[in-house]
Parts: C-alpha cells; sequence; structure tokens
C-alpha cells in the first residue's frame, strides 16, 4: 500500500471478529510509513457502538461492561456519533502495541497524552485497521501517569476479547511506554502548544 498525502481525509476503524465497532474519518497530519499521525477534531461525524454512545450521553459506566459482553457475543450495534470537546492527534504505529495522541481542550490548551493500547495499525484502501484493547495510559503535561480502565482490561481478558499472545505484547508495551515518558522520547519530547493543523 502507498502512503497517504498530507491533507488527505483516511477512516480509521477498530476491528474485531472481521467487523467494525468505530469508524471515524481523520486527517493526515504526517504518514511516515511505519508511523501515521491523523488528526481527529471536534464536530467529525463518525460511527461508534450504540452502547458506548449510551455511556457518553448517560454517564452511564455499566454500559462500558454491556458493550464488552456484546463484543464477546458477536452481537453489537453501530450509532451514528459527533466528536466532542477534545482535539486528538493519534500516532499509530505498524510495530507498537500502543498509540499516542496529544489531546487539546476546547480553548486548544494541550491536556495531555492519551495513550491508547491498541493493535499495530494496519493499512486499508481508505485508511487503516487497528483494535482497542481496553486499556489506557493518561500522561499529564508534567508526566505524571496514570492508569485507566484496568477493570475493563481485566474483563476483556475474562470474555476472551484479549487473546494471551496480545496479552503479552500489551506487558511489554507497558514498559514501552512508561519507557519513553521517563526518557521524554519520541512524541513526549515535542512541543504541543499549538494544534498541528
Amino acid at each position: 500500500m502507498t502512503s497517504f498525502a498530507a491533507g488527505r481525509t483516511i477512516v480509521i476503524r477498530d476491528m474485531i471478529y472481521g467487523r467494525s465497532f468505530t469508524e471515524w474519518p481523520q486527517r493526515v497530519i504526517e504518514d511516515r510509513g511505519n508511523e501515521l499521525r491523523v488528526l481527529l477534531i471536534p464536530g467529525t461525524k463518525g460511527l461508534g457502538p450504540a452502547l458506548w454512545i449510551k455511556s457518553m450521553r448517560e454517564n452511564d459506566p455499566a454500559a462500558r461492561g454491556e458493550l464488552l459482553q456484546a463484543y464477546a457475543r458477536r452481537e453489537w450495534e453501530m450509532a451514528p456519533w459527533t466528536w466532542q470537546r477534545n482535539t486528538r492527534l493519534a500516532i499509530m504505529y505498524t510495530d507498537r502495541y500502543f498509540a499516542i495522541a496529544p489531546m487539546w481542550n476546547e480553548r486548544g490548551e494541550f491536556r495531555c497524552w492519551y495513550v491508547n493500547f491498541q493493535l499495530p495499525f494496519t493499512r486499508t484502501a481508505d485508511g487503516v485497521d487497528t483494535s482497542d484493547l481496553h486499556l489506557d495510559l493518561i500522561v499529564d503535561p508534567d508526566l505524571n501517569c496514570h492508569w485507566k480502565d484496568e477493570d475493563e482490561y481485566v474483563l476483556a481478558i475474562r470474555l476472551g476479547l484479549v487473546p494471551i499472545e496480545w496479552q503479552h505484547a500489551i506487558d511489554a508495551a507497558r514498559g514501552q511506554a512508561l519507557a519513553m515518558v521517563e526518557r521524554r522520547d519520541g512524541p513526549f519530547s515535542e512541543d504541543w502548544r499549538s494544534i498541528p493543523l
């Protein structure tokens, strides 16, 4: 597959069991081959799991657990959703089990790096496919780190959504991401005071 030109809009999909569970059009900022940078801005219309949308609209954490069970049964429904509030630059890799996403609030102020553990991306004709692995790391501007959704990750393992080989890869990726933060390596060394447009 050829690289994507800067400025092109491509579709980023999370996939499981050969079906998507998110589909977001995002603008390419830079394609370095094994590293892809795409921007998602508020107002972007995409698709997401109906139970995830319910959890967002109603602040219902129980819906997240129901969603994992729906994935395990292969019975989830998709619904339209408009991305809100935060601007996110996803820095995705072909050889790492995480993406690093600098994020900005509504005023354009840098909020944090959101490290999303996911499968290395593969290219499609109109975008890339990956799969969210239900574990996240929040890195504050001062480089303090906070794990997020560890309970969901444990449930996803119990439901068979994260095979043992992925678990081993995630264990290694946790250490790799924390080492990058400690060394101020890669995206953690860059100046994110302004949104790359």
